[in-house]
């Protein structure tokens, strides 16, 4: 985008050369005849326009040049929150990734639970009820490291977030 502003101020910056020549034509003729007063106003009017397609020309690069560093400003900041903020993108992660951890916990727990209250229902030999308690056991264990291991993740994602919510970011012009 910029470098079609370039093109622009350029354009008028040639306009007005070619304006300021037609202009020194124009003075260069008779001023005697019919034409002389014409001759006048057409170069007053080309130097006029000459010099207003030359302040288009200086506005316009001002502009760019502003633009220009606005938009570099605005790369630093971008660079700079990305690096102040992954460690709140770390733990937002590490966050979701242990509740699918927990998830699949309890879902394995259920399903011992069940099995093993069929087991009893159905009235299983003695040695396979033991077997289904010490895997509904183990599930259980796992399950309660599995909630632990979340509390523990979750306060570190909440202080992280809260850290992150202190950040005061530079504001832009």
């Amino acid at each position: 985008m910029v470098s079609t502003e370039y093109r622009g101020a350029a354009i008028e910056e040639s306009y007005s050369k070619s304006m300021s020549k037609l202009a020194k034509t124009a003075s260069n003729c008779s001023a005697l005849g019919t034409f002389a007063p014409m001759w006048d106003v057409f170069r007053v009017s080309a130097d006029k326009l000459a010099l207003c397609h030359m302040e288009l020309m200086r506005k316009m690069n001002d502009l760019i040049r502003d633009i220009t560093k606005y938009g570099e400003e605005q790369l630093k900041t971008h660079r700079k929150t990305k690096e102040e903020m992954g460690a709140t993108v770390e733990a937002v992660q590490a966050l979701q990734a242990q509740a699918g951890h927990l998830h699949k916990s309890k879902e394995g727990h259920q399903a011992k639970c069940v099995e093993l209250e069929r087991l009893k229902k159905e009235g299983a030999p003695h040695k396979e009820l033991e077997k289904a308690e010490l895997k509904s056991k183990k599930a259980a264990e796992s399950f309660a490291l599995c909630i632990e291991k979340y509390n523990r993740v979750g306060a570190e994602f909440e202080q992280k977030l809260s850290e992150s919510a202190q950040v005061r970011l530079p504001v832009s012009p």
